[in-house]
């Protein structure tokens, strides 16, 4: 045999993290341990997998190519251990779950009552911006992706399934927090502070205030939601927040939102995946979940509104 699964699993590890470190951690091995067996691997096929231009680890293009056929083999015996387990009466295996940062806020709410329907289903739920999730959707590291605004560039399927109103937030003490009716125009009056460039409800705002000829100069930038909702309580500005991330600060009137005309944006949170993907039996599953007990996902997410379930 020319390479082990246990090589394989190991080198396709080193290859989604580039990190020898990374991947020792993730893989409860140590580093050298992982240097002797992909370099084994390396001797097994003839060929370098990876290359090193300074401190950066690089794929070779036979690395490359062995990375896609490692993902490819992975998910066809995953799915083959579904489709086993399915034949016994049970759904049980792993289950890939990433959502972007707004939808932390109630996709454990979600996952929660999913694995109450399928207990021995075990799941991991990664949460990143949305140029991560991006990169994790061209590189097929998850089942399934949950994100607000879907991306053209990339050939997806996606599935709507509960509403995401954008708000506009201030501060209660803010000159327009008692105010009705706000004019569009009015917010050009005040500081804004916007999300990171990329980020999906930035570019739901930008693209409404360019169909509506409004332009609004950032007065700040700032990289996540969390630190957008400190910044707009201590009066640095206005800001566009999904209302499902503000629950809390909303109920205890640390944040107020705006009676602005045209708001609040009528979005939908997404669940993704590649239209070419094959997806396994739970994946299958967990979109049945969501589209076909819409009732209950919505109860999960109004509960979640009304009863401010937040964890900070």
């Amino acid at each position: 045999m020319r390479a082990t699964l246990h090589q394989l699993r190991i080198f396709q590890q080193l290859a989604i993290s580039m990190s020898y470190t990374e991947a020792a951690n993730r893989l409860n091995l140590t580093q050298p341990a992982i240097s002797i067996q992909v370099k084994q691997l390396e001797n097994n096929l003839n060929l370098p997998l990876l290359e090193k231009a300074g401190k950066k680890l690089f794929l070779t293009p036979a690395g490359k190519e062995l990375k896609g056929f490692c993902f490819d083999l992975f998910e066809r015996m995953d799915r083959m251990d579904m489709a086993l387990s399915t034949l016994k009466g049970g759904l049980e295996g792993n289950f890939s779950l990433a959502a972007v940062t707004s939808a932390k806020y109630f996709t454990p709410h979600l996952l929660g009552a999913f694995h109450k329907l399928y207990p021995k289903v075990n799941i991991q739920l990664e949460v990143v911006n949305r140029s991560q999730i991006i990169q994790r959707l061209k590189d097929n590291l998850d089942d399934l992706v949950i994100m607000g605004l879907v991306p053209d560039a990339i050939s997806l399927t996606s599935h709507p399934f509960v509403d995401n109103p954008i708000i506009i937030v201030a501060d209660p003490s803010h000159p327009l927090a008692q105010q009705k009716n706000i004019a569009l125009a009015d917010l050009q009056k005040y500081d804004f502070i916007y999300r990171e460039e990329g980020s999906g409800t930035r570019k739901t705002l930008e693209h409404f205030l360019q169909d509506n000829g409004l332009k609004l100069t950032p007065s700040m930038v700032l990289g996540s939601t969390e630190t957008i909702k400190q910044a707009v309580m201590a009066g640095l500005g206005l800001s566009a927040v999904s209302r499902h991330s503000v629950t809390l600060e909303l109920a205890t009137e640390c944040l107020v939102e705006l009676d602005v005309q045209s708001f609040p944006l009528s979005r939908s949170w997404y669940v993704v995946h590649h239209k070419t993907k094959q997806l396994s039996p739970i994946s299958l599953a967990f979109i049945d979940f969501i589209l076909n007990q819409q009732d209950q996902v919505e109860d999960l997410c109004n509960r979640f509104l009304n009863k401010h379930f937040i964890e900070e």
